[in-house]
Formats: structure tokens, C-alpha cells, sequence
């Protein structure tokens, strides 16, 4: 052993793990087999402290001294004999200690260490500094030969000397023991340590698929939520709403788009042709959705309002009141009709914003000609569910779309349940704090979102509160989207990529109802 590799450099990385390092290396850069940082030794900031040399141990010693393991070895190996104790621990003893009493650490057993009367020989040595330097980074360590027989016989103290052991290098990271694994999916053939299969996109363990997200207009939709809030607070101090989804769809929400530009300008006729008309006709009240036991003449209405009979009657001959439609009440016409119309702006834009975040999400997944079927058959759900559930009562108008969109919301809850909606919530303050907008923008899976708000209606129903929101609709619409998105699912007409209700609970036990994830599935525009 020379001079140079005798002296030992310590230094201490900035992680906090200690590096012993050999003069030779000084001036060199070390990689920390810790934190894996490069370190570069300039100066020794302790004085080389030399390893004590080892004479061979004299005949006879007397005394007991600790056996010690291979993590608390010294750390010139090159000077240690290497035994393995009965009860398996794997022990180095400096061999300085030939021939002196050892206690093993892990059974407590007492033994003799073996003599070692011929000088070992040393393991090869590194010519060049890198080569130690390279150890090093990699964390390996040089394996110490055994000591030599006394007499070309095993030394017999009740241990048997370790096998010796010949440097290798160490495997590539690419190298892949064990067993190939096959995709439970496709059938394909992946190497042992595989976790995810690419093809398929699904964890090989549980069957559930990667989620494949939307996040590419997040940003804009943010700016977009925080200007329109900051003025829309003064109207409504207190709110919370969905801003954005990240369901993904390989489709563009036409569909969606079309029906939201049909219902504001619906909205707005009906605006000035019946909510600020002090005498809206009747054609024009029945087209609201109209429910209960009695219906309204108009010229009753016309008598009220202080009209005599001679007046109906010319208003009648020149065509202005139209007796077939003087009667307001329930018409076939208003299961649709109604999802058009809306009493307010606050109401209009309230039910488009989730008709955009959550419906476009549904129609971006289902395709455009399915939406163009389910949108319809939603909405009369929803009044259906009002007409019964309303028999009894007064007869009162219904409209706007909730019903409809909560059955989108439905189908965003089977079929985008654990996909992220962003909701914004705010606060604006009073005069007290000067009218201060506390405003929160965060995401939350998507059946908190859905479940959120049609815990208000359930609540409401089951109660008994009235106020002048149709829950039923609204529960009536709900439940008819989860139907038709299970149907849907079932019939493997849509394949929401692993992330519908199903496979998110049962994995790949959910294939059997729903297919594989790899399956193709009919493709609607």
C-alpha cells in the first residue's frame, strides 16, 4: 500500500455525509454517494491523518476483542481478515487481532479469529486516480480476498472463512432482472420492472388507466374568471361557481356551443316580449312549462284587468287575441321550449356557465350527433320530473334550462369523476372593509363539484323549504344523465379512457361491464 493511498482527506458535503477520500484525489472532483453532488476537493480541511499500521498479531494473545460487521469495518479493508460466524452475520476482523478471543454482535457468540501467518495479498490497486474516483461515484467497494489456509488446510475455529468474492461491475441501469411481465389489456410483452403499459396506458397492477386531462387553456380560462368576477361581485357579493374543467375529449363541444347561442338569444326575446311586457300574450306565456290543476282563461285575465266583453270580442275579429291559445296551461310544446327561456341575466348566465364548463366537457367526450339526441331527451326528463312531481299544486310556469344542464352534470359525474374542475369562490365585502374582493381560484375533483350541488336540491326536497327553484327539475335531470351515462358506458358506446366512475372503483374487474381500455369504441361526430 503506498504512501498517498495511507493518507486519508476528509471532507463533509454540503448534505451533511462525510467523504473519505485518498491524498491522491486532492485537487480532484468527488461525486457525494449520497446526494449524488459533485464535490471538489481544493484543500484538505484536516491534516491527513494516517491509518495505523498493522504488524502481524504475536502467537499468543490474551483478552477479547468486538468482531465487527461489515458496515463498521475500518476503513483500510486491504488489512482485515473476513470470517462468517454460525449464525449467518458476516464479520471483518482487523488483523492486527489474529489469534485474540472475537465476540460476534449478533449471536453473542465467542471465537478465536483465525491466524493469519502469510501476508495477504492485496487486492489489485487502482493505477489511476479515476479509477477509485469512479467507485466512489458509483457507491461499489473493493471485495477483500479471504484469509489464506495454515498449512493448505482450512483453519478449523468452528467458522468457515467467506467464499472470496471476484469484482464485478455493476449491471446497466437499463438491465432487467426477473420474470417479463405481460399487459393484462392488450397481451403484450413489457419488461419485468414495467409498471405502466404505453399502449394501453393503464398501471399493470391495478387495471386503472392514466388520466388523460385538458390543461392547455387553464391559464386563459383564470384571467378570463377573475376579470368577469371582479365585476360580476357587485351584483353578487357571494359565489361559488365551476370556472374550468380538465376532462378530456377528442371532439369540438359544436353542439354545446350552438344550444348556449340559441338559448341567449332565445332568452333575450322572451326578455321583452313577456318578463318586461306588462301584456304578454298567452302564445307567448304558454311556452313556459306550465304544471298544477288549473288553467288560466284569458279572457277572465282580460276581465280582471278591466276589458268588457265587446272589447274581447273586437280584439278576437281583428285577430289580436287568438282563442285557440287564450287558455294558459300545459302544452306538449313546453317540455322543450322551457330549457330556452329565463327569467333573469343572473339566471341566464349562471345555467351557461355550467353548461360550458361541465356540458361541453360531455359533449367534447359523447360526440356531437349523441349530444344533439341527449340534450333533448334531458330536458324532458326534467320537466317530466316537475309534472309529477308539481300534480297537485297550483298551477305556476317553469322555466329555464337547470334541468337539462344538471342532467349533463349527471353524465360528467360517471363518466369525469376524479378529473379536476377549477372553482372560483369569492367575497366582497362591505362598507367595513371598503368593499375588499377576497377571491380563491382552486381545483377539485369532479364529483365534489356535481355532488356539491345537488346535495342543495336533495336537501331541499327532503325538507320541505319552498322558494321559487324547481329541485325536482333539477333532481329529475340528474338522475336521468347518470342513467344514460351508464347506458352508455355498459352498451361500450363511449370509453372515457379509464376515467369513469367505474374503472376509478373497480380497475380492471370493470372491464367485463365496459371493455378494455385499448377497445375501440363508435365514434358519433
Amino acid at each position: 500500500m503506498g504512501a498517498d493511498d495511507r493518507q486519508r482527506i476528509r471532507v463533509q458535503c454540503g448534505c451533511g455525509a462525510k467523504i473519505n477520500a485518498p491524498a491522491s484525489a486532492l485537487g480532484r472532483k468527488v461525486r457525494c454517494p449520497k446526494c449524488q453532488g459533485v464535490v471538489l476537493l481544493r484543500t484538505a480541511t484536516k491534516a491527513p491523518v494516517p491509518l495505523p499500521k498493522t504488524t502481524p498479531a504475536p502467537a499468543q494473545n490474551s483478552g477479547s476483542v468486538p468482531a465487527l460487521t461489515a458496515k463498521q469495518a475500518p476503513a483500510d479493508r486491504l488489512e482485515c481478515i473476513r470470517v462468517s460466524c454460525e449464525c449467518g452475520a458476516a464479520l471483518r476482523i482487523p488483523a492486527q487481532h489474529a489469534g485474540r478471543k472475537a465476540k460476534c454482535p449478533k449471536c453473542q457468540r465467542v471465537f478465536v479469529a483465525p491466524r493469519v501467518t502469510e501476508p495477504m495479498d492485496p487486492a489489485p490497486a487502482a493505477t489511476e486516480p479515476e479509477d477509485w474516483l469512479d467507485g466512489l461515484m458509483r457507491g461499489t467497494a473493493v471485495a477483500v480476498s479471504p484469509p489464506p489456509s495454515v498449512g493448505g488446510t482450512e483453519p478449523s475455529y468452528g467458522l468457515k472463512p467467506a467464499e472470496a468474492k471476484t469484482p464485478r461491475e455493476a449491471a446497466p441501469a437499463t438491465a432487467v432482472v426477473g420474470k417479463a411481465k405481460t399487459c393484462p389489456s392488450c397481451q403484450k410483452s413489457l419488461p419485468a420492472n414495467a409498471v405502466i403499459c404505453v399502449e394501453c396506458g393503464i398501471n399493470l397492477k391495478t387495471g386503472r388507466p392514466l388520466l388523460t386531462t385538458q390543461e392547455d387553456n387553464l391559464d386563459n380560462a383564470y384571467v378570463r374568471a377573475e376579470g368577469a368576477i371582479r365585476w360580476l361581485s357587485w351584483l353578487m357579493p357571494i359565489g361559488v361557481y365551476p370556472v374550468a374543467s380538465e376532462a378530456f375529449g377528442l371532439r369540438t363541444p359544436w353542439v354545446v356551443r350552438a344550444v348556449a347561442l340559441l338559448t341567449v338569444a332565445v332568452s333575450l326575446w322572451f326578455f321583452v316580449a313577456v318578463i318586461y311586457n306588462p301584456e304578454p300574450s298567452p302564445a307567448n306565456l304558454n311556452l313556459m312549462l306550465w304544471s298544477g290543476e288549473q288553467e288560466f282563461d284569458a279572457r277572465a285575465l282580460l276581465r280582471e284587468e278591466g276589458h268588457t266583453d265587446q272589447e274581447i270580442d273586437a280584439a278576437v275579429a281583428a285577430g289580436d287575441l287568438q282563442l285557440s291559445s287564450a287558455t294558459i296551461g300545459y302544452r306538449p310544446h313546453q317540455l322543450l321550449t322551457h330549457a330556452l327561456l329565463h327569467g333573469g341575466l343572473l339566471h341566464l348566465a349562471g345555467n351557461l356557465l355550467f353548461l360550458m364548463v361541465l356540458g361541453s366537457r360531455v359533449n367534447a367526450l359523447i360526440g356531437n350527433i349523441m349530444t344533439v339526441v341527449l340534450y333533448p331527451l334531458l330536458a324532458i326528463a326534467a320537466a317530466t320530473a316537475h309534472l309529477i312531481a308539481m300534480a297537485g299544486a297550483p298551477s305556476h310556469p317553469l322555466l329555464g334550462a337547470s334541468g337539462a344542464i344538471m342532467g349533463l352534470a349527471g353524465m360528467y359525474l360517471i363518466l369525469f369523476p376524479v378529473h379536476k374542475v377549477h372553482m372560483a369562490a369569492w367575497w366582497r365585502w362591505g362598507v367595513v372593509a371598503l368593499f375588499k374582493l377576497n377571491l380563491k381560484i382552486f381545483p377539485v375533483h369532479g364529483f365534489v363539484v356535481v355532488l356539491f350541488y345537488i346535495a342543495f336540491d336533495v336537501a331541499f326536497i327532503l325538507l320541505g323549504w319552498e322558494d321559487e327553484v324547481a329541485h325536482w327539475a333539477h333532481l329529475g335531470g340528474f338522475l336521468a344523465g347518470v342513467g344514460i351515462a351508464l347506458v352508455l358506458l355498459f352498451s361500450r358506446l363511449v370509453n372515457a379512457r379509464g376515467g369513469d366512475i367505474l374503472s376509478a372503483i373497480l380497475g380492471k374487474y370493470a372491464w367485463a361491464l365496459i371493455g378494455k381500455p385499448n377497445q375501440p369504441r363508435l365514434s358519433l361526430w
